[in-house]
């Protein structure tokens, strides 16, 4: 599907599909020209902005490109999907925290603890909610904006169940179904 999709996909999105497949092999694959570290996930500032960046263009930038509209008109959109995103990369940054270390991979749970990462989570979930508000000014869309607080309500449930029970099914299941949750309360929702 993917390789027929190609023939018909216009051409800016192809191209900005295939600087993404880049750095989403960089994430992966040891491509990068250093002697200690080559892979993106090995530097942890860079990995996390990276993965919260290539989410956020390819969930709504590129739906944006594809609609024929304007970026400058969803600038909110795109902010709210990146706290949206940078929230999860931090869940899952504290699940790995131990392992990261070992590696010594300095990522943002490690620099700053696990204490204040939880901070920074419910402050990214509160700008979340308060650009979603925003954003039904300037589209006032309530399925969306409700969608978006009932989001972030269920994020911030799951981040305090995994914080008392981190189990790696726990993680899969609950901090990937809310992406699968705001997907759907996405898709189900009109856009102007």
């Amino acid at each position: 599907m993917a390789v027929s999709s190609l023939f018909r996909l216009p051409r800016e999105i192809l191209i900005v599909s295939i600087i993404l497949g880049i750095f989403a092999f960089m994430y992966s694959w040891p491509l990068l020209p250093f002697k200690q570290k080559k892979r993106l996930r090995e530097f942890g500032w860079l990995k996390i902005i990276v993965l919260a960046g290539v989410w956020t263009i390819v969930t709504s930038v590129l739906p944006i490109l594809y609609a024929h509209k304007q970026i400058s008109d969803y600038p909110f959109e795109i902010l709210i999907r990146f706290l949206f995103i940078f929230t999860l990369c931090i869940v899952f940054d504290i699940r790995d925290m131990h392992a990261d270390q070992a590696d010594n991979i300095t990522t943002l749970p490690n620099i700053v603890g696990m204490k204040n990462s939880y901070h920074l989570i419910n402050i990214t979930l509160v700008l979340f909610a308060a650009l979603s508000f925003v954003q039904y000014l300037r589209y006032p869309i309530t399925e969306r904006l409700i969608g978006a607080l009932l989001t972030a309500v269920i994020t911030k449930i799951v981040v305090d169940y995994l914080k008392k029970h981190p189990s790696v099914k726990a993680y899969l299941g609950l901090a990937d179904g809310v992406m699968m949750v705001y997907a759907l309360l996405v898709l189900l929702t009109p856009i102007s």
